[in-house]
């Protein structure tokens, strides 16, 4: 429409793309269109902005921001798990926009979370919600990590790249996939375990330390999935032992991460699990060794299960917290999203 404010939004990580446009208008985000793209057809984001954006439509995008799952100094970064490098002022002149902002991913996810419904998210554990902060994990390609710290106007998330540090083993268990993996990696951090390369890490852990060898039909299933798919497919459908155990532990990592980062931020306002994994292990998060890792915290643990814990069901949150950060960038702030059409 003719006069429309515009604003461009994406969300970029390690396998995929999600790009969006929406008219902005009075805090509302009205979706205008959306596509998904796979990375490993582009060599860099330029081929897929180029492919989104129709002819004319630049110079009526007030804001435009990029979530990208990599750390982002002036503008510009180097996708973590991709390696593509992105450059934000000079995207910002190839399509002629007024202004693009790139942020961490996990920021972009935090611009989201405010938008959502109930039913974009499942609640793990109800707790008592109290002021304070709030914190992000997300596990997906890798880890990501924020904290929405409160502020005058609810709550600004913060990016880190927690997902980074140090795995910290708690049982006999964990030290062992420590030491398997220490000549793997060099130094093993969260992300090694906790991520879709993780449970494959796991599951392969498992099999050397029971001397076993990967079944022909998951192998063969493997090739054509990935790994990471057909653990979490096979252990939650009960077809294969050893992707049952892959799998508990890493719910269990995942769910003590989880507790590490809302004690560091002190959440009193609740924990989101947001990620493109959760949603699809949801039976295995509500199974309890999720929460029971996340509460494992000494003379801390009636305080952790007093921390509500909810996992982000909609895959679009990311781009959705793109989009209320590019209308900050054109001078509004959004307060909803709109289904296409509807104001």
């Amino acid at each position: 429409m003719k006069g429309e404010r515009l604003v461009l939004a994406g969300d970029i990580g390690g396998t995929k793309t999600y790009l969006a446009l929406y008219s902005l208008s009075a805090g509302t985000l009205a979706t205008v269109r959306e596509s998904v793209f796979s990375n490993d057809r582009y060599a860099g984001p330029e081929g897929i902005l180029g492919g989104f954006l129709k002819e004319g439509e630049a110079s009526r995008i007030q804001g435009a921001a990029l979530g990208l799952a990599c750390p982002v100094i002036g503008n510009r970064c180097t996708l973590t798990n991709l390696g593509w490098e992105v450059d934000g002022e000079a995207l910002k002149k190839t399509f002629g926009l007024k202004t693009l902002g790139l942020i961490n991913d996990l920021e972009s996810l935090g611009w989201g979370v405010g938008l959502l419904g109930e039913s974009d998210i499942f609640v793990l554990q109800e707790g008592e919600p109290r002021p304070g902060n709030a914190a992000l994990i997300a596990a997906g390609t890798g880890l990501g990590e924020a904290i929405l710290v409160r502020d005058a106007g609810g709550h600004r998330p913060s990016a880190s790249e927690g997902g980074h540090t140090d795995f910290a083993p708690r049982n006999a268990v964990e030290i062992e996939l420590l030491e398997y993996l220490m000549p793997i990696y060099g130094h093993v951090s969260y992300e090694r375990i906790v991520s879709g390369p993780g449970l494959a890490n796991i599951y392969e852990f498992l099999l050397a330390k029971g001397k076993r060898s990967v079944p022909e039909r998951l192998k063969k299933r493997m090739e054509a999935e990935g790994a990471a798919p057909v653990v979490s497919d096979e252990a939650m459908n009960g077809t294969d032992g050893d992707c049952k155990l892959a799998l508990d532990l890493f719910v269990s990592v995942y769910g003590a991460e989880a507790g590490n980062l809302a004690l560091k931020s002190l959440s009193t306002a609740g924990v989101y699990v947001g990620g493109g994994i959760a949603p699809k292990i949801l039976p295995a998060l509500k199974a309890g060794g999720f929460l029971e890792a996340f509460r494992d915290k000494g003379r801390f643990g009636d305080f952790m299960a007093g921390i509500p814990v909810s996992v982000v069901l909609n895959d679009r949150t990311g781009m959705m917290g793109a989009a209320s950060y590019a209308a900050l960038l054109a001078g509004e702030r959004a307060e909803r999203i709109a289904a296409a059409g509807k104001p």
